[in-house]
């Protein structure tokens, strides 16, 4: 397992800023580990684990569509 560092904080921000989700409402393990998972947690917040690899990118271009299967819908949870 892996520690993140700002440069991987700021390509998730990257993705759920042009989403238009509100930092405050995005919450990420410093451990990277397995596969990656995206969670819906109380309060209209998420949890996004990143996976333990070298490779982000695969992650971050399903993550659209990982938080859309977590509950959000472009402004609200449902």
């Amino acid at each position: 397992m892996r520690v993140i560092d700002q440069a991987i904080m700021n390509r998730v921000f990257d993705v759920t800023d042009e989403l238009g989700i509100s930092r405050e409402a995005v919450q990420v393990p410093l451990l990277m580990a397995g596969e990656g998972v995206v969670r819906s947690l109380p309060g209209g917040r998420f949890e996004i684990e990143l996976p333990d690899t070298d490779d982000l990118d695969p992650f971050l271009r399903a993550l659209p569509g990982e938080l859309a299967g977590a509950g959000w819908t472009g402004g609200r949870r449902v």
